[in-house]
């Protein structure tokens, strides 16, 4: 999102054109936000960040090969910028709103506010160096492995996601609690009836 205007002239798109894609690109943010909070109950959270995350790596290894294998100033430049659009609809589908309901509900009840604290601040601090390093690893490795380095940082989350997060809609606090007390072996026997 910082960095879309910057993409986009590298595509086919002027600067005043670079400028209306990226308001485009919000619209699909917000839009996509509110598909997010509309189905979050009803699909659950898991399946939101599977797909998100999933979305996220194919659209950032598509747009890795526009960026390699084509001229994205030409024919191409159209199917860049639909892959950012579509990264951005499945991060504001997938890990954009779902990440924050999460980390309300996973930790105790003891620790929620201090934790929910420290992964807000951890959050924003990558979110600070994603947003440091971007222009540095363009220029410094290319666009393409640029794009293909982040597929592969996804790639990770959708494995993590996949196999240690959760679903924790429907559930009560209490329970998701429990659940992952006993899941990780911690604390048995500090365990709260229920």
């Amino acid at each position: 999102m910082y960095y879309a205007p910057t993409i986009l002239e590298s595509t086919a798109f002027g600067s005043s054109q670079s400028i209306l894609a990226s308001v485009a690109i919000g619209t699909v943010n917000v839009v996509m936000t509110v598909v997010a909070i509309l189905l979050i109950d009803r699909v659950g959270r898991r399946p939101l960040l599977l797909v998100g995350i999933g979305g996220m790596v194919g659209t950032l290894g598509v747009a890795g090969a526009v960026f390699q294998f084509a001229d994205p100033t030409g024919g191409l430049g159209w199917l860049a910028t639909l892959t950012l659009v579509a990264f951005v609809a499945f991060f504001a589908i997938g890990l954009g709103p779902v990440f924050w309901l999460l980390i309300s509900e996973i930790y105790p009840l003891a620790v929620r506010g201090s934790a929910m604290g420290i992964v807000t601040v951890v959050n924003w601090l990558a979110n600070l160096a994603v947003a440091l390093s971007f222009p540095v690893l363009l220029d410094g490795i290319g666009t393409p492995a640029t794009f293909w380095l982040f597929g592969g940082c996804s790639v990770v989350a959708l494995v993590f996601t996949y196999r240690t997060v959760p679903e924790t809609s429907g559930r009560t606090l209490e329970g998701i609690e429990a659940d992952l007390r006993a899941a990780t072996g911690a604390g048995a026997d500090e365990r709260p009836d229920d």
